[in-house]
């Protein structure tokens, strides 16, 4: 949900808390003012009942509608107004109604008398129903112009803020573009562009700092092992050797392989992080799969392993044509590198999935680390511990997802496209 109708929703509800405790206090106001006309009312009415008496001097009681008058002779004592309510049939509706009545002993002349008035009272239900019919008609009101202009602040007032969004969502750090923003009528949205400016900026600025760093320190690190590896081979060759001296050479070398591999590895998935692997085409994965499995046949004939593949034909993804090939080479390596002599793998590759499953002993780690890095079984010294993790990474950009199972004697790794 958008910010704008969550601030509208917000309004609304507070609005409609107001209108609730509004309509209480205005109930009372109302209630307060009919009575008051009510009680003003009834005293005008005294006052002409009062001038009547004056007139007609009445020495017999008198009684007409909503008006009684009682003599009470010479001798008596003057009441205060007082008023209350009472029900006194109408005469116009025939039936029963609640009227407020004014009760009085008033001095006229010489003689005292009993003044009863009545006039009909204004319901209290009738008040309370006109109020919530008020009350209601005009927050629905609100509620649609609010719900208007919300739409059109929405489109217009945040136009800036949406542009800004844009801008953020189509940023790239290969691109090196920085971000500009057009000066904004609101102080707010400026603040936030300039904001968002300094900080992209600072990414791209840091990003290639790090990228040029990577970039060097992987080709700077290759050359000395190169040479090293090199001179280590020279140095195999010499005479008088003995066999310790070759057991500490050969291992020399190999801890110089394993160094270079692990920064190729290293850069490869600082590379994929940074999404540098962005050219997506439609790969033929059958053809890659065929030929990838007639280059690795000869490396397991060394361990005599037999390769079981089901490959459906014309099968096609989406992503870039080197992270296919590396993924597909890490899979097959690793199946064949944690396997048994005279093991075996099986292939399966149809439309909505590639399966790759090798027999080999049960895992010493644990599985749900596998996809990390440096994270390796004991069961080869010539793994760096990333291959997974550049497959693992690989199916993250292509939006691909991959798990692992182990069943007795089998692991099978299973890549969804």
């Amino acid at each position: 949900m958008k910010l704008i109708f969550k601030i509208t929703l917000l309004y609304l509800l507070i609005s409609l808390v107001v209108f609730l405790i509004g309509g209480i206090i205005t109930h009372q106001i109302i209630m307060r003012e009919v009575i008051y006309e009510e009680q003003r009312f009834l005293r005008e009415r005294l006052d002409f009942a009062i001038r009547m008496i004056e007139r007609r001097m009445l020495h017999k009681p008198f009684e007409r509608d909503k008006i009684k008058i009682i003599p009470l002779g010479a001798r008596g004592e003057e009441t205060e107004i007082a008023f209350s309510d009472t029900v006194v049939m109408h005469s116009t509706l025939q039936r029963m109604e609640p009227h407020n009545k004014l009760d009085v002993v008033k001095k006229v002349g010489q003689q005292y008398y009993k003044i009863t008035l009545y006039d009909l009272i204004v319901e209290e239900d009738d008040i309370a129903e006109g109020v919530n019919e008020a009350l209601v008609k005009v927050y629905l009101l609100l509620l649609v112009v609010v719900l208007i202009l919300s739409w059109v602040a929405s489109a217009f007032l945040l136009k800036p803020f949406n542009i800004t969004l844009e801008h953020i969502k189509n940023f790239s750090l290969r691109k090196n573009n920085p971000i500009k923003y057009k000066k904004s009528d609101t102080k707010e949205f400026d603040k936030l562009n300039k904001f968002v400016e300094e900080m992209t900026e600072k990414i791209q600025t840091d990003y290639q700092s790090l990228k040029e760093f990577t970039e060097n320190a992987s080709h700077e690190m290759q050359t000395p092992l190169s040479i090293a590896n090199g001179k280590l081979e020279l140095l195999m060759e010499s005479d008088n050797l003995t066999d310790e001296q070759v057991a500490l050479i050969m291992s020399a070398q190999g801890s110089v392989q394993r160094l270079s591999r692990m920064g190729k590895a290293l850069s490869l998935l600082t590379k994929i992080e940074n999404k540098e692997f962005e050219s997506t085409e439609e790969i033929n994965l059958s053809e890659l799969l065929l030929k990838l499995l007639f280059d690795f046949k000869e490396l397991a004939d060394l361990k005599s392993i037999k390769i079981e593949s089901e490959i459906q034909e014309h099968v096609k993804v989406n992503m870039d044509s080197t992270l296919a090939a590396i993924m597909v080479t890490n899979l097959l390596q690793n199946a064949i590198r944690h396997n048994y002599e005279e093991g075996r793998i099986h292939v399966v590759l149809t439309h909505t999935r590639l399966l790759i499953s090798n027999t080999g002993g049960a895992l010493k780690s644990d599985p749900g680390s596998l996809f990390e890095r440096f994270k390796k079984d004991n069961q080869s010294k010539e793994s760096v511990g990333l291959g997974l993790s550049i497959v693992k990474k690989i199916c993250e950009v292509s939006s691909f997802d991959i798990s692992y199972q182990y069943q007795d004697p089998d692991h099978t790794i299973e890549v969804i496209f």
